[in-house]
């Protein structure tokens, strides 16, 4: 088989960060079995057409970039496939790919479940036929587990890694704070000026790079990770937190859900989502090692760069 690859940055970028990872693990595993080409999702060098090739690209929202010009001009290829996170909640974040989702043979769709079981009751409902779901991955030997042990009940705390962005809707995060006065959330990656730093109860650490030393001061710092996503494909952020010992606790929203590792929040419901981390909070230690630990085993077992690669290969077999 022979494949054109287009994602993120070069596949010996050496960044273990998502999008970049996703590059480096799947242009690997496809080029120990095929035959590849690769360029970058932003690249504006158009191929020559190629029907014994299957293409399969990040679909850039520049449209004079490669895939969307691919698309565009309507090149021969033996099939020609789209790969990208997809969450519906923000439809603007992925109805910009409408056109060429109906002209791809097979949407490769990077996002959680919930993502996909509800899609037939969105505007995206026509993708679904086509789509074929990727879990998100984390290598382990990146991400090492590191819980040792967890901080005594009064002392524990919270943390969320991640960005400001709207689908992050730390508004209901801020609420949550607000209700919680007494417990302290560890945002890493934190604006300080923003609304949700401004909270006494809140310390804005900023961006770091998640070394070891790093990850480990975060594991001696906080107890529970909580994300208040509201359209979110799947953040590595809660995988890498889960390898590392954190205990998560989400909104399906988030795009997981029915696991028993991620503990429900429900989005924009302060009360109900203070009870359930409370209620994690006042656990006992041996509950939360042995959730940790059983946690970690799902993520070697399942969030692996060989199930998602794999997925990915399996999807562009119908095509050999």
């Amino acid at each position: 088989m022979k494949i054109f690859l287009v994602y993120a940055f070069q596949p010996d970028s050496g960044r273990i960060d998502s999008p970049y990872c996703i590059t480096s693990h799947l242009h690997k595993y496809l080029s120990d079995r095929a035959e590849v080409t690769y360029d970058v999702w932003d690249s504006k060098n158009i191929p020559e057409p190629d029907e014994d090739t299957v293409f399969i690209g990040h679909p850039h929202y520049d449209k004079s970039t490669i895939t969307q010009q691919v698309f565009a001009r309507d090149l021969k290829f033996k099939a020609k496939c789209t790969i990208h996170p997809f969450h519906h909640k923000r439809p603007e974040d992925n109805w910009p790919f409408d056109e060429i989702s109906k002209k791809a043979d097979k949407i490769f769709s990077i996002c959680g479940p919930y993502w996909y079981d509800s899609v037939q009751n969105t505007q995206f409902a026509h993708w679904k036929p086509k789509m074929t779901r990727i879990d998100m991955a984390v290598d382990k030997n990146h991400f090492p587990f590191l819980r040792k042990k967890f901080n005594i009940k009064g002392k524990r705390t919270l943390a969320y890694i991640g960005s400001s962005m709207p689908q992050k809707n730390l508004g209901m995060m801020i609420e949550i704070m607000k209700a919680m006065p007494d417990i302290t959330l560890n945002w890493y990656g934190g604006d300080g000026d923003h609304p949700l730093a401004k909270l006494k109860n809140v310390q804005a650490i900023g961006w770091r790079h998640l070394t070891k030393k790093v990850a480990q001061s975060i594991i001696d710092e906080s107890d529970i990770f909580i994300s208040t996503s509201i359209s979110d494909a799947n953040p590595t952020t809660l995988l890498e937190s889960r390898a590392w010992g954190l205990i998560t606790a989400c909104t399906k929203e988030s795009g997981y859900y029915n696991d028993e590792f991620f503990t429900e929040l429900i989005a924009n419901n302060v009360a109900q989502s203070v009870s359930a981390i409370r209620e994690l909070l006042n656990k006992d230690e041996k509950y939360l090692m042995q959730r940790a630990i059983n946690s970690r085993v799902e993520i070697e077992n399942k969030y692996n760069w060989d199930n998602f690669c794999e997925t990915v290969w399996c999807g562009l077999q119908c095509f050999n």
